[in-house]
């Protein structure tokens, strides 16, 4: 059995390989992140007698930069182990005093595969992961326009506070018509009832219309803001 420990990086990744007894077979080499360099690392696997089935391959999880040579080495049918960087200083650290070396990351981690002490990082299929990938993206969206909603309420409490009362929700699509075109009590009153009756109509599909307007104008009128 041969064990291979791959260093994460994000542009060049470094790769060890060793034997059952422990033993770096050649030196430590470095590859590209791109399909090139993972065929330069299958290069080696050829070069070394090494078959999918007698190698067990490690690597750490560091950042996101691991994901593309993991799925690229899974696809050629190799089994490999991701751990967590926290799991692994521990035994980096132990190693390194008990050798009193400065061994390469990927040696560590190769040694780490050998002697079994880890526990692997939960993964799914790719289209699993990349889901995963759009859920923490959609997230982000709503935080972020939740955080702009937040800034909104915050100027329009200041600016136009009798605003709030007006409609069920103020980012609803009519009231965000309003307040696109006429975002202060001013600028309200600058429009006549009449057209502002008519957006009112439009946004709302009928629903709202000449009553509305009179409550936005009188407001407006008598705003405190």
């Amino acid at each position: 059995m041969f064990y291979c420990g791959i260093d994460i990086a994000k542009y060049k990744h470094e790769a060890t390989v060793i034997d059952e007894a422990g033993t770096a077979l050649p030196d430590s080499i470095s590859f590209a992140n791109s399909k090139e360099g993972c065929e330069k690392l299958l290069a080696l696997f050829e070069r070394l007698g090494v078959s999918n089935d007698g190698l067990l391959i490690g690597m750490e999880a560091t950042g996101h930069y691991w994901l593309s040579v993991y799925g690229y080495l899974l696809e050629q049918g190799f089994e490999i182990k991701v751990i967590n960087p926290i799991q692994s200083e521990a035994f980096r650290k132990m190693y390194i005093r008990q050798t009193k070396n400065d061994r390469k990351d990927s040696f560590i981690i190769a040694q780490i595969m050998r002697f079994g002490q880890f526990s692997t990082t939960s993964l799914s299929e790719e289209t699993i992961v990349a889901l995963r990938q759009l859920s923490r993206y959609r997230l982000a969206l709503v935080d972020t326009c939740g955080d702009c909603k937040r800034r909104v309420i915050a100027l329009l409490d200041q600016v136009f506070p009798e605003y709030d009362a007006l409609f069920s929700d103020t980012f609803g699509v009519t009231s965000k018509e309003v307040l696109s075109q006429y975002p202060t009590p001013e600028d309200l009153l600058t429009v006549s009832t009449r057209k502002l009756s008519n957006l009112l109509e439009k946004t709302s599909h009928g629903r709202l219309g000449k009553e509305k307007a009179e409550q936005l104008k009188a407001a407006a009128a008598n705003s405190f803001g």
